[in-house]
């Protein structure tokens, strides 16, 4: 294979990844939303923050196998209006929805966005393994 065809099979290559990265990139937008997102979220509607954040915090104190990795993965589930997968997750969901109906007052962008703002403080707090732990630590400390 001559040199100019090479180059030209890397730069499709680079293209094609390129591309992937990108779309992945807009999904995980959509999941997490945007920094402005979150700083209004946390200078205007504490309430609903701490409303979700003593639920991920009650479940786990019920339950200690719940980790950072099945809280995100439930709060995504969450987010895009999706059953979680798995027994773990389920439960944690049940207690998001028994917060939920509690604060019929707000509008479901608004708890979304909440959730969504959550969900950057798990990716911040933690490196999301299985078995991690540090965002639940990290959170339990702020919620009595």
């Amino acid at each position: 294979m001559s040199k100019a065809k090479r180059l030209k099979k890397k730069r499709d290559l680079r293209k094609k990844a390129n591309i992937r990265e990108m779309a992945m990139k807009r999904q995980m937008k959509s999941t997490l939303g945007t920094d402005k997102m979150a700083d209004e979220m946390i200078r205007n509607h504490q309430g609903i923050l701490q409303n979700i954040e003593f639920a991920i915090v009650s479940c786990r104190r019920n339950n200690n196998k719940i980790d950072d990795y099945v809280i995100a993965g439930t709060l995504k589930a969450a987010i895009h209006s999706e059953e979680p997968t798995g027994e773990l997750s389920a439960e944690l969901k049940r207690d998001l929805d028994d917060i939920r109906q509690t604060r019929s007052d707000i509008a479901d962008d608004l708890w979304r966005d909440g959730l969504r703002t959550i969900l950057q403080s798990v990716h911040l707090h933690s490196n999301l393994r299985p078995g991690s732990r540090d965002y639940i630590d990290f959170v339990s400390q702020f919620i009595v």
